[in-house]
């Protein structure tokens, strides 16, 4: 988890610093860091969904916790539930925006082919 977390915060910049690159220097040196960049930001994207279940199990689990602890009431059992779901579709919302940014970047890397 800490690589993840260490590569998705670079990997932005170091696709950045490989287009820079390639566009100050003319060389291929620049294209190579890009795509470097890129596989960096790949994989933590793919992590991200790959943890989406385990972030649904989390909720569900708390739930059921919830539940047969007789922590709340059926109102407030409710309101836990409707919050629990929201909070795991952040990870969705996070993984479809990792996602929609890998492709930008990919585009921006690869550019668009007609």
């Amino acid at each position: 988890v800490p690589v993840v977390s260490v590569t998705s915060g670079l990997s932005t910049w170091v696709v950045l610093g490989g287009i820079v690159l390639g566009a100050a220097s003319g060389s291929a040196l620049g294209f190579y860091v890009a795509v470097a960049g890129l596989v960096m930001m790949g994989l933590a994207t793919l992590f991200s969904f790959i943890t989406l279940p385990v972030e649904y199990d989390a909720s569900n689990r708390a739930l059921a916790w919830l539940k047969s602890r007789n922590m709340v009431t059926q109102e407030e059992y409710k309101g836990s539930e409707d919050a629990l779901k929201w909070a795991a579709r952040t990870y969705l919302v996070a993984a479809i925006g990792a996602l929609a940014t890998l492709v930008y970047w990919g585009f921006q890397v690869f550019g668009s082919r007609d």
